[in-house]
C-alpha cells in the first residue's frame, strides 16, 4: 500500500541480518526492523542507503536498498 500523504524515509546505516530478519543499524540511533521479501545477504555488514516507508515506531517496508 502507498501513502500519498507522506514522502518515504531515506536513511544510511549498517545493513544486520538476524535470526529475526534485516536490521538497519543507524549511528546514534535507532535500529529499524526492515520488511523486504529481498535476499539481502549480499549487503550484510555493510554500509548502505535504504529508501523505506514507516510502517512502525521501528519497521521500515523496503522500497530500496544500495551501497552508501
Amino acid at each position: 500500500m502507498v501513502s500519498d500523504s507522506k514522502v518515504p524515509l531515506r536513511l544510511r546505516g549498517i545493513l544486520r541480518l538476524n535470526d529475526r530478519g534485516p536490521l538497519l543499524e543507524i549511528d546514534d540511533g535507532p535500529v529499524w526492523r526492515l520488511q523486504t521479501e529481498d535476499d539481502l545477504a549480499e549487503l550484510q555488514d555493510q554500509a548502505v542507503r535504504v529508501e523505506a516507508w514507516q510502517r512502525g515506531a521501528s519497521l521500515l517496508e523496503l522500497l530500496w536498498i544500495g551501497p552508501a
